[in-house]
């Protein structure tokens, strides 16, 4: 089987928050159509419009920094503090508390508490591509990325350990602080050039 690109540095989906997007795709606007090619420059302009987003990627990142720099236990993260530290509401659903909406044409947000997970309690965040089967750009969820938010994690007291596979590749990286633990997967930006393939994006952040 042929290796994957670098850039395609992403973890497997896991079962949590699908009922999230589930929710969120009933009241989702379908992306613009155009029956002429479109301009890079319009293409955007019609994205701005179609999508108006609570919270962009940067901004929900910066309101899970702020959640986490809050929390010493998964315990402390609860129903309250979700909405308190992002301020949207979040839907509950089989004992579960989940939020999610599309904020480009190519991703969505998606957020899960789930208190009786058979691990244990745990926490998910991810940025999740419109076509699970699609390699999308990294770029609109690369504004805060991996770099700044691992130094904001250290920062607020977290310790960082790397993980490894074959030939040096990054799994994930872990942050521990108290009885919390965040582990952080990422993905490269794109593939448009070798600084673009090793810039790493936030994918999905699993708190427990």
């Amino acid at each position: 089987m042929p290796a994957s690109p670098p850039f395609r540095r992403l973890a497997a989906a896991t079962p949590a928050c699908a009922f999230v997007l589930a929710l969120s795709a009933c009241a989702a606007p379908s992306p613009i159509s155009s029956a002429k090619e479109e301009s890079p420059m319009s293409s955007q302009a019609h994205a701005a419009q179609a999508f108006s987003p609570k919270l962009d990627a940067g901004q929900a990142l910066q309101k899970l920094l702020t959640l986490l720099r809050g929390a010493h236990r998964i315990e402390d993260i609860d129903g309250a503090a979700l909405e308190r530290a992002f301020g949207v509401p979040f839907t509950a659903h089989d004992g579960r508390l989940g939020f999610g909406e599309r904020i480009t044409r190519d991703w969505w947000t998606a957020m899960e508490l789930d208190p009786k997970s058979p691990d244990g309690p745990r926490f998910e965040f991810s940025f999740r591509p419109d076509d699970p089967s699609a390699y999308p750009s990294a770029s609109e969820i690369c504004a805060l990325d991996f770099d700044r938010f691992a130094a904001e994690l250290t920062a607020a007291g977290f310790r960082r350990e790397t993980y490894r596979g074959e030939h040096g590749r990054i799994i994930n990286d872990t942050f521990e602080r108290d009885a919390l633990k965040v582990t952080v997967q990422t993905r490269g930006e794109n593939d448009d050039s070798p600084e673009k393939i090793a810039h790493a994006c936030v994918k999905t952040v699993l708190v427990d």
